[in-house]
């Protein structure tokens, strides 16, 4: 699962559910967001969301700012553009993920 978020580019995000998907882990959203919460700076955490395209409510401004940080548009009530997810298919995703 880190290996995943680690994958995902600067100026880009995912949401819990695809990370689980990418992780092997379908269905596995919320313990997704449970280990985000815990894992520290190491991976870059900031750039998973919820489906909806909003912050976490507990980090929403450190996550902002972090975004924001990386030329990620975060609008005042915690929402990031479609533009910002990675496309599904991205391959070259798919293939950092594999080298780990």
């Amino acid at each position: 699962m880190a290996g995943v978020v680690r994958a995902i580019p600067r100026g880009r995000v995912l949401s819990y559910s695809r990370v689980a998907v990418l992780a092997g882990l379908p269905g596995r959203a919320r313990l997704i967001g449970k280990v985000m919460g815990r894992i520290g700076a190491r991976v870059p955490w900031w750039r998973v969301l919820r489906a909806d395209r909003t912050l976490a409510e507990e980090v929403r401004v450190e996550q902002a700012r972090r975004l924001r940080a990386e030329g990620i548009r975060v609008t005042d009530s915690g929402r990031v553009p479609r533009s910002a997810f990675l496309p599904v298919g991205d391959d070259a995703l798919h293939r950092r993920i594999r080298r780990g």
